[in-house]
C-alpha cells in the first residue's frame, strides 16, 4: 500500500467519531477525491450528512485494506463506490472489486451500495462498467453512470452532483423535486 493512502486513511479514521451513523459515504479514488462535493451539497437541501472518504490514487486492492477505517466504522446507510480508475493495469481489478462489494455487503448488510461507473471512455472502463452492472440487483446494489461532458467543468460537476444527489434522499421524491432534478 502506498504510504500516502495509509496516512490519509489514518487521518480519516481519527475523525470518524465525529460522523453521524446511518448517513452517506462516498468512497473513491482520484476523481471523487477532487470532486467539490461539499461546495455543491451546501447549495442543496440534503436530508443526510455526506462524508467523502475518497483518496487520490486509491486502487481497489488498497480500498479493501482501508475499508473499515474509511467506511465501515461510520456505519453508513448508503455507500457510493467510485473506484477502478487507478486499476487499468491490474488484471485482477474486477475480482478485487467484487471482493470489496462483498465485504461491504457482509459488514453493512442494511446499506445500499451505489456503484459509480468509470468515465474515461477507454476499453478498460467500458468492460469494467459492464461488469459492474452484473453486481447490481437494483435493491441493495445500484449503478449510476455519470455524465461525461459539460460546457464547463463547473457545469459538469453540477450535472454529476445532480445525478448522485438523487440517491441522497430518504423520503420519496415529489413531483416538484422531479422537475428540479431534470432541470425543467
Amino acid at each position: 500500500m502506498k504510504e500516502y493512502v495509509r496516512t490519509k486513511a489514518n487521518s480519516m479514521k481519527k475523525i470518524n467519531d465525529l460522523a453521524l451513523p446511518g448517513e452517506i459515504v462516498i468512497f473513491g479514488s482520484t476523481y471523487m477525491s477532487e470532486f467539490p462535493i461539499y461546495e455543491l451539497i451546501n447549495k442543496c437541501k440534503s436530508e443526510n450528512a455526506v462524508y467523502n472518504r475518497s483518496v487520490k490514487g486509491l486502487t481497489v486492492k488498497e480500498a479493501i485494506e482501508i475499508l473499515d477505517d474509511c467506511v465501515v466504522d461510520i456505519h453508513p446507510n448508503k455507500v457510493f463506490i467510485s473506484l477502478g480508475e487507478e486499476d487499468e493495469s491490474n488484471p485482477n481489478a474486477f475480482s478485487e472489486y467484487v471482493d470489496l462489494v462483498s465485504a461491504i455487503r457482509q459488514k453493512l448488510p442494511e446499506a445500499v451500495i451505489i456503484l459509480i461507473g468509470l468515465m474515461n471512455g477507454s476499453s478498460f472502463a467500458e468492460s469494467f462498467n459492464k461488469s459492474m452492472l452484473s453486481l447490481c440487483d437494483n435493491k441493495k446494489v445500484k449503478y449510476v453512470e455519470l455524465v461525461k461532458k459539460g460546457p464547463s467543468e463547473n457545469a459538469l460537476f453540477k450535472a454529476q452532483f445532480k445525478q448522485i444527489s438523487s440517491f441522497f434522499r430518504t423520503n420519496p421524491i415529489t413531483m416538484g423535486d422531479a422537475f428540479e432534478l431534470t432541470g425543467l
